[in-house]
């Protein structure tokens, strides 16, 4: 059994200033993620691994070698398809699940480091290296003391319908992807973008709203384009209109660098080098969307940023929708509900 290592050394993981183990740091300077959303927060081994087990599935929990005390916590947001999580434990710890059953999860560390097992592959995992877990596989890991982790829930039953819609015909076996997931590289760092993209959504809104579910099968159908699995070539032969990964990562980048730029697939395609066409079809393999409707949820979200930042009494939702491009304001608006559950209005009175 080989385990892919997210750095180098001897089964060490890297401590090099990679794009995601910045980004870790910085955040782990402020609020963890989803800290409104937070599910508990104990140094009772039977109590963290109880409630843990009612989000996921039953499990051990054990501390590993001369662990110190737990200082476990948990973060969660549930959707229909999927749901968002933040796990710590504080401590070395040893967690056997077995197998998962109805759910896949993505373990993206921000953290520390795990050793993950499932099947018959293992991996070391770093913010370097997620995890993608399949259902059907026995899983196993050992998290680092200072192990922190988003990790991603998405429902076995909605990723197969999924990927049975794509593929216009029924899974003759179960869907497995592979272990290792490398998001240093696209399309899984575009993937993992997204992944943040969504969390920051359900931070930025309030206790009560609903983040668009439209992000679920976004997630759910570039998770099945972005990381290989059983099923993979089926999905189309790559040769035919391919996209290399660096011009969807030049046209992603200026998009989220400058929203506010009058952008067109054309003018993206032209400074990404390739085609409009082959853009199109290169968010929809990497992305699961297309270039205007990712611009439109990156927009969308500067728009409510903008909208709850503590400039708003200077501003009116005119001003916000022409500023990011978002079209009429009667439009801006029904589209806005739609994704944060209130009128822009309403999100700049608060």
């Amino acid at each position: 059994m080989r385990e892919r290592a997210g750095g180098s050394g001897h089964g060490q993981p890297s401590r090099g200033s990679a794009q995601f183990g910045n980004e870790a740091r910085q955040r782990a300077a402020g609020a963890r993620p989803l800290e409104q959303f937070e599910l508990f927060h104990t140094g009772d081994l039977d109590d963290a691994r109880d409630t843990v087990g009612r989000v996921f599935v039953p499990h051990r929990l054990d501390l590993a070698g001369k662990s110190g005390p737990l200082d476990a916590r948990m973060h969660t947001r549930r959707f229909p398809k999927v749901a968002a999580n933040y796990v710590s434990y504080g401590a070395e710890v040893l967690i056997d699940p077995e197998d998962l059953g109805s759910f896949f999860v993505v373990q993206v560390p921000l953290t520390g480091f795990s050793h993950v097992r499932s099947g018959r592959e293992a991996v070391l995992s770093t913010p370097q290296m997620a995890s993608v877990v399949s259902p059907t596989e026995p899983l196993s890991m050992r998290w680092s003391a200072d192990c922190t982790k988003l990790i991603l829930r998405l429902e076995r039953s909605a990723v197969e319908d999924e990927l049975t819609d794509l593929l216009e015909a029924p899974l003759p076996e179960p869907l497995r992807f592979a272990l290792g997931m490398d998001v240093s590289k696209t399309p899984a760092r575009s993937w993992l973008s997204m992944f943040r993209l969504f969390v920051d959504e359900i931070d930025a809104a309030d206790d009560d709203l609903l983040v668009v579910s439209g992000y679920e099968d976004v997630l759910i159908r570039g998770l099945l384009y972005a990381q290989p699995h059983n099923y993979t070539h089926r999905l189309g032969d790559t040769s035919r209109s391919k996209v290399p990964s660096r011009a969807i990562a030049i046209a992603r980048d200026i998009i989220e660098n400058h929203p506010e730029w009058d952008h067109t697939v054309t003018s993206l395609a032209r400074e990404a080098g390739v085609s409009p066409r082959a853009l199109q079809k290169g968010f929809a393999r990497y992305l699961g969307v297309g270039p205007k409707e990712y611009m439109t949820a990156v927009r969308m979200q500067r728009a409510h940023s903008e909208l709850r930042s503590k400039h708003r009494d200077t501003i009116t939702v005119r001003q916000v929708a022409g500023r990011w491009h978002l079209g009429h304001t009667g439009r801006f608006a029904t589209e806005y509900r739609k994704r944060f559950g209130e009128l822009p209005s309403e999100t700049l009175a608060k």
